[in-house]
């Protein structure tokens, strides 16, 4: 079985915060939050196996910092660790302060580890490749 480095699998991604997406109290929906991660996870996960991934466990998800209609949330996710047809995913979710000249300064809005399992064309768990040191 090959091996691969964490970082083939790095995924970003960038979402905007629409009106359409906040709930009762004008912030974003954690249910959208959780959506976008879940989509960045699973990039991540698919881009290291090679394979379709279902998403099979979400823990220690924290919403830490609302985030408001028109910030920009971005979305990293990184491989943790991986078993024989399974990976461990570290997502966060970040907002970009636009407009202010800096957008190296991120505010953690989110963070949680999503499971994925590898799915072959049958239908059935796939091997997926071990992660190199």
């Amino acid at each position: 079985m090959q091996m691969k480095k964490a970082s083939e699998s790095h995924t970003v991604m960038s979402e905007i915060v629409l009106l359409s997406s906040t709930n009762g109290s004008g912030r974003l929906f954690g249910g959208q939050i959780m959506a976008w991660m879940d989509i960045a996870g699973a990039i991540c996960a698919k881009r290291h196996s090679g394979c379709e991934v279902v998403t099979v466990r979400v823990d220690h998800l924290s919403f830490l910092k609302p985030a408001m209609p028109n910030d920009v949330v971005v979305l990293t996710a990184d491989l943790e660790s991986v078993g024989n047809t399974s990976m461990k995913i570290k997502i966060t979710a970040e907002i970009e302060p636009l407009g202010t000249g800096d957008t190296t300064e991120r505010l953690l809005t989110s963070e949680a580890y999503f499971t994925y399992v590898a799915i072959g064309p049958d239908g059935k768990k796939c091997i997926v490749p071990k992660l190199e040191q």
